[in-house]
């Protein structure tokens, strides 16, 4: 009987708190990005139409871009090594089973309620900012801010890109077809170690913020897929390490597509 009621009990708790999920001592698949206190310079790219600007928060000479630079003081924190993977987010629907208010597009790219085969260690896309959050609550994690993503992509240095200062094709997904496997250009490291911070899949970050106009997310990194941009697309390929983008969030759901990803992250301890 004390059995019974404590497997009730157990049970309980479960339902209860369904995104909830203990990991053990030491934080794997992750690595550690020490504090830093200083400047991040960040650049913003937009479209335009007839000459004109389609963002109200242009304000430069170009036209095209902006730029800012932030004083940022950020404690140390842990980010995941790649990004999420089919295998991983099929995990976390079997064990909480996760479905969204929206499923418009949810998963698009899966049968049956699982992924293609020999998909496993793909970034999981087809994700909404809602999908990813959800995620991160049973993961024990968050979305990474703007400035930890950067941090976490460029270090100290100011670097261009994730290996360095000069573009190289060989060093990430860029310029392709598809998704490759997370970390399958492990010379394309970021000074802490993350990979495929530069091309595979755009990343979610996770503050909403508002132009007067729209929500909308920053989305970080760039893509494997290639297009030229549009007053209503921007242009597809890889990111620099200070260039960010934003996501429009028109409504739950809608914001899910084949090149956005994520990956999570957890304060130090």
């Amino acid at each position: 009987m004390l059995n019974q009621q404590a497997s009730g009990a157990v049970l309980a708790a479960l339902l209860l708190f369904p995104l909830a999920r203990l990991y053990p001592a030491g934080h794997p698949g992750m690595v550690r990005v020490p504090a830093f206190k200083g400047a991040l310079r960040m650049e913003y790219s937009a479209g335009t139409l007839d000459g004109r600007v389609l963002d109200s928060l242009i304000t430069d000479e170009r036209g095209r871009r902006y730029s800012l630079t932030r004083e940022v003081d950020l404690p140390a924190f842990y980010i995941d090594r790649t990004e999420v993977t089919n295998k991983q987010f099929k995990e976390f629907l079997e064990v909480t089973g996760y479905a969204p208010e929206r499923p418009d597009y949810f998963l698009k790219d899966w049968t049956g309620g699982t992924y293609p085969q020999g998909r496993e260690n793909h970034p999981v896309v087809w994700v909404s900012l809602e999908d990813a959050r959800a995620y991160t609550r049973w993961a024990g994690k968050s979305l990474p801010t703007e400035e930890q993503w950067q941090l976490a992509a460029q270090g100290t240095d100011g670097r261009v890109w994730p290996w360095g200062n000069n573009y190289d094709p060989d060093k990430a997904n860029m310029d392709s077809q598809d998704t490759r496997p997370v970390g399958s250009y492990p010379e394309g490291a970021s000074p802490c170690g993350c990979l495929d911070l530069a091309g595979n899949v755009w990343e979610w970050t996770g503050e909403v913020q508002s132009d007067g106009y729209h929500l909308y997310a920053w989305i970080r990194g760039g893509s494997y897929f290639y297009t030229k941009g549009s007053p209503w697309y921007f242009r597809g390929g890889p990111f620099a390490t200070y260039q960010r983008t934003k996501l429009w969030l028109m409504a739950p759901g809608l914001n899910r597509c084949a090149s956005v990803g994520f990956r999570c992250v957890k304060e130090a301890d």
